[in-house]
């Protein structure tokens, strides 16, 4: 059953690619923003994170928190993700997809073809012109959807959003709306 607006987020204690702990109930006097990906090749997932980086100084005047999930290994996201971004969020390697597990983010082959729509190629067009490479090494399930999740302070979900597609990601100027 998917999680919903209103129900506690599950709290989870895991390191990111750095080996830094993510402990989300350390996090205090921040909302979080706890984003699932696909892969650290996926051109989507890429084109995302290079939104979300144009978007920093805003979710540090808002307070807010964020934090991606990918089922790539540490060694692929350190020189994909890393290596192409400079963040200074926290990014999680979740091979084995227990967080995938604890927020009920699950692969669909149906919601995968959703993609290839206008708007889904037009979405792989931006991201190959940036230079993101359709088609890279896959390291996970082909068809895992994204979710985001907007966690208060008091670790209640305000949003759980679940992709209807691979480009389906909660905007992010709602998410900034609501802070």
């Amino acid at each position: 059953m998917k999680l919903v607006p209103g129900q506690k987020a599950p709290l989870f204690v895991t390191k990111d690619i750095f080996g830094n702990t993510v402990d989300l109930n350390q996090i205090q006097n921040e909302k979080i923003l706890l984003s699932f990906f696909r892969y650290a090749e996926c051109a989507m997932c890429n084109l995302q994170i290079a939104k979300i980086m144009k978007s920093k100084d805003l979710f540090a005047k808002k307070g807010i928190q964020l934090i991606t999930v990918f089922e790539s290994p540490t060694e692929s996201l350190q020189s994909s993700i890393a290596y192409r971004h400079q963040f200074d969020f926290p990014v999680i390697a979740d091979t084995n997809r227990d967080l995938y597990d604890l927020y009920k983010v699950h692969p669909s082959w149906f919601k995968t073809m959703r993609t290839l729509s206008a708007k889904g190629f037009q979405h792989l067009a931006e991201a190959t012109k940036k230079g993101y490479k359709a088609g890279g090494k896959v390291e996970g399930t082909l068809h895992q959807i994204p979710a985001d999740f907007l966690i208060g302070k008091d670790k209640v979900i305000q949003i759980a959003h679940y992709g209807n597609s691979v480009i389906d990601h909660f905007p992010l100027e709602k998410v900034f709306q609501m802070s």
